[in-house]
C-alpha cells in the first residue's frame, strides 16, 4: 500500500470513528469540482470551513502540508485550488453565486470524465481499487444491486465490506455536491466501462437525473448506506 493510501485510510477512519459529518456544499466557483475531487479524498470537508477566512499564502502552507502527506497536484490543478481557496474560502469572499436555471441532462455529460475527475484517485483509471483500501469497481457486481451504488455516491460507505473476495474496513465520503445529473452519468458510465456492460441484467435501464433525485431525498449516513447492501 502507498503512502498515500494508508494515510487516506486511515483518516477517512478517524473521521468517521470520531463522529465527525462530512460537509457538502461549498461555494460556487471555479475550481470547486477539483477541491472536492482532491481535498474530499483525504479528510472532511469541515477542515475547510475550519480554516475558512484565511489568506490564500496561508491555504498555500496548507496545501504544501498536504502534499507531504500524499496529496498528487499538478502544478496547474495546485494553482487552480489555490485561486478557490483564497478567493471563496478566503478573508474576503465573493457574494454567493445564484442557482442554476436549469441542470444538464446526464446523456450530455461525459461520465467517463466525471469518473476520473472524482473517483479514480480511490478506485483507480481502471476501476481496479488498491487491494486492502478501495473496491475494485471492474467486475463489481454490487454496482447492479438496485439503488446502492448511488446512495454510497450521494451519501458514503462506513463498514465492513467484501468484493471479489477482497476484505476492506475503509470508508468513503459523501459526494453529494456532485449534481443528479452527474452522478446519473458516472453510474451509468462504470456500469458499461471495463467489461462490466457483461454483468448487466437484461432490462436494466440508464440511471435517470430524476432516479437520482428521488434517492437524495433519503438523506442516509454512511453507515445507513452500509446497511442496504446485500
Amino acid at each position: 500500500m502507498s503512502k498515500r493510501t494508508a494515510i487516506t485510510w486511515f483518516l477517512a477512519l478517524a473521521l468517521l470513528a470520531a463522529g465527525g459529518a462530512f460537509a457538502e456544499g461549498l461555494p460556487k466557483g471555479p475550481g470547486v469540482e477539483l477541491v472536492y475531487a482532491k481535498c474530499q479524498t483525504c479528510h472532511d470537508l469541515q477542515y475547510l470551513y475550519d480554516s475558512q477566512g484565511i489568506t490564500e499564502k496561508q491555504w498555500a502552507a496548507v496545501l504544501g502540508d498536504m502534499k507531504e502527506y500524499g496529496l498528487e497536484v499538478t502544478p496547474e490543478e495546485e494553482k487552480k485550488i489555490l485561486h478557490y481557496l483564497g478567493t471563496y474560502m478566503g478573508p474576503n469572499p465573493p457574494p454567493a453565486a445564484p442557482a442554476e436555471a436549469s441542470a444538464p441532462k446526464a446523456e450530455k455529460l461525459d461520465g467517463a470524465k466525471l469518473y476520473a475527475q472524482n473517483c479514480a484517485g480511490c478506485h483507480q483509471a481502471q476501476g481496479q481499487g488498491v487491494p486492502g483500501a478501495f473496491p475494485p469497481l471492474a467486475g463489481n457486481p454490487e454496482l447492479f444491486n438496485d439503488d446502492y451504488p448511488v446512495l454510497v455516491v450521494l451519501f458514503g460507505l462506513q463498514g465492513p465490506i467484501e468484493v471479489k473476495g477482497q476484505k476492506i474496513n475503509s470508508a468513503m465520503p459523501p459526494f453529494g455536491h456532485l449534481s443528479d445529473a452527474e452522478i446519473a452519468a458516472i453510474v451509468n458510465d462504470v456500469r458499461k466501462a471495463w467489461g462490466n456492460d457483461e454483468l448487466t441484467p437484461k432490462g436494466l435501464k440508464p440511471l435517470t437525473p430524476e432516479g437520482v433525485a428521488e434517492l437524495r431525498k433519503k438523506a442516509l449516513t454512511p453507515a445507513q448506506v452500509h446497511e442496504q447492501r446485500k
